[in-house]
């Protein structure tokens, strides 16, 4: 992904009789929406993989109490090595270099290839970043990274000494974009609020905003505003970012799933940009300085502005045609084709104690009216002398149990069941647990990615008694190439 940001600048001229001189800025991420991902939580993060943000910021810092950090960390470094990102810019959220935290999260989340950008918060100068590029170039070449590849998005604003040094700051060489916010400057002020009435910063933070934009236009790097905390208020969010859009910020960040659509479409220009930006240029090519164009005189920095629509319109498209989110694949918990040899046995860890509610639940919901489930005074006439759990409940939990070391993320399809056994009945109150046997592996003739699987899966109740037996086949993947 990539659109116009910052370089030494050589000039595109533009072959018209003005001959005028576009800078075109270098190459970089795409950075309209980065949205917060808690460390260490995957249901947060498979649905953000899911999202049009074009950022994942997994956080370190204030979404992870201190007694989970540890875990969260070494969450965060498996997902950094495992995780298939599609095309989003992925950065980790450090925690300030103030603590003795920070070289931990630096050194177990940094992997061959991810992440891409850290997020450094309480920056207070560019010395902070000084320390930080020292331990990264480390890092890097340790990996086998090219050292200074990894770039960095300070926040300029969290210490109230930093805001005035956010110049020296965004000049960084690492530094691809600078972002500000307002909860740890109020708090560090002892401001009582930061909006006032009307729902607009007060005047120190809106100084700290300008200031971000300034800089960050004076360094040539990405202007990224800061969060929209009322969650539930999109049209707010919606209108603060067409502002930070129409005053020069190049994206926003976000807290919320609903909130990065919102805000992707602030950031691209419309269909109507678009199309004015490429008449003017084309307009531009026969005229030999300033001219009247829709009834205002323009000259170069009305060319560069409609250069820079262009850039991003090429780059991600126009705002009323988002493109549509794409699946990502993975979490992979399952076993790979060639990992399933015939003769293992894999004990699965989940567990289920089997309860009144899932018989009578599952037995009305499949239509079923049988007395042996749901007649509790015929039930007693019977051998058993009580209701029996509904079989297709039993084999239905069976391989539930099994999905997650077996076929999760790696299976294609199933196939279908050979076999189904039920040797003893199943209660209310009884415990199953299974474990699953790789009966036949048989690798496609005709696709080298994939082969089918035979697995019997055995559930027991609490005495260890099989209670059910099932033997099914599967289409399993190879594992790729890219993992």
């Amino acid at each position: 992904q990539v659109c116009s940001f910052r370089s030494s600048e050589p000039s595109l001229v533009h072959h018209s009789p003005m001959a005028f001189h576009l800078s075109r800025l270098r190459a970089a991420r795409r950075l309209r929406s980065l949205h917060f991902v808690p460390g260490g939580s995957q249901k947060f993060l498979d649905k953000a993989l899911a999202s049009r943000a074009d950022a994942l910021i997994i956080d370190l810092e204030d979404s992870v109490l201190p007694a989970e950090k540890p875990a969260a960390r070494a969450e965060v470094g498996k997902w950094m090595a495992s995780t298939h990102w599609g095309d989003k810019t992925v950065c980790v959220r450090i925690n300030p270099l103030d603590t003795q935290l920070w070289e931990e999260d630096v050194e177990m989340t940094m992997k061959a290839e991810k992440p891409d950008m850290l997020v450094v918060p309480k920056v207070s100068s560019r010395d902070d970043l000084e320390k930080l590029g020292e331990k990264l170039s480390k890092v890097e070449q340790k990996l086998g990274r090219e050292v200074g590849a990894t770039t960095v998005l300070p926040i300029v604003s969290e210490v109230p000494e930093a805001p005035l040094r956010a110049n020296e700051i965004a000049r960084h060489p690492r530094v691809e974009a600078i972002t500000w916010g307002a909860e740890d400057l109020s708090a560090e002020l002892g401001a009582k609020r930061r909006r006032d009435g009307a729902g607009e910063y007060l005047e120190v933070f809106q100084l700290c905003r300008s200031l971000t934009l300034l800089a960050a236009k004076g360094a040539k790097v990405q202007a990224i505003d800061t969060v929209y905390t009322s969650l539930k208020d999109l049209n707010g969010l919606r209108s603060e970012s067409e502002k930070s859009a129409d005053t020069g910020f190049d994206g926003k960040l976000t807290i919320h799933p609903d909130q990065i659509d919102v805000v992707n479409a602030a950031f691209s220009p419309s269909l109507k940009e678009v199309a004015e930006a490429k008449e003017l240029l084309e307009a531009a090519k026969s005229q030999p300085g300033a001219f009247r164009f829709k009834g205002q005189m323009v000259d170069i920095p009305h060319f560069k502005q409609a250069q820079r629509i262009l850039d991003r319109a090429d780059f991600a498209g126009s705002s009323e045609s988002p493109s549509p989110p794409t699946w990502p694949e993975g979490p992979y918990h399952g076993k790979w084709l060639e990992e399933l040899t015939e003769g293992l046995i894999i004990p699965h860890a989940l567990t289920r104690t089997v309860t009144e509610t899932d018989n009578l639940m599952f037995t009305t919901m499949t239509l079923n009216p049988a007395r042996l489930h749901l007649d509790y005074e015929s039930a007693k006439g019977t051998q058993f002398g009580q209701p029996l759990v509904n079989s297709m409940f039993t084999v239905a939990l069976l391989v539930g149990m099994s999905v997650l070391e077996t076929t999760h993320g790696t299976t294609i399809a199933n196939l279908g069941f050979e076999e189904v056994l039920f040797p003893r009945p199943v209660f209310f109150g009884d415990t199953l647990r299974a474990e699953t046997e790789v009966m036949k592996n048989r690798p496609s003739s005709s696709n080298p990615t994939r082969g089918i699987v035979t697995f019997e899966h055995r559930a027991f109740n609490q005495k260890g008694e099989l209670v059910c037996k099932a033997r099914r086949n599967a289409m399993m993947r190879k594992r790729p190439s890219n993992l």
